[in-house]
């Protein structure tokens, strides 16, 4: 499986999550907080932090963090359909 830089990840992960707004940051080599938002009110719609990350993350690692963050909005209510055109998730 191939491995992927930070910013990269970063790039596929907003991809995914448009029209809403994706941002994650290094907590540690190791973990991440990530966060779903509302692009037009600064809302949140999910953060979770702790999610593991490092230098050997692939695609399927990209694919867990998308249903965490899915999970978490729709605990939240918040229902998030992607594009057809998704790669991320297509097998």
């Amino acid at each position: 499986m191939a491995k992927m830089t930070f910013p990269y990840a970063c790039a596929r992960l907003k991809e995914y999550f448009y029209p809403m707004g994706f941002e994650a940051v290094l907590d540690s080599p190791s973990t991440m907080t990530a966060r779903v938002f509302d692009s037009k009110t600064g809302e949140d719609l999910a953060v979770l932090a702790g999610l593991a990350w490092g230098p050997s993350t692939t695609e399927a690692d990209l694919v867990d963090i998308t249903e965490l963050l899915d999970q978490e909005m729709h605990a939240q209510e918040f229902v998030h359909v992607p594009m057809k055109s998704d790669s991320i998730t297509d097998g």
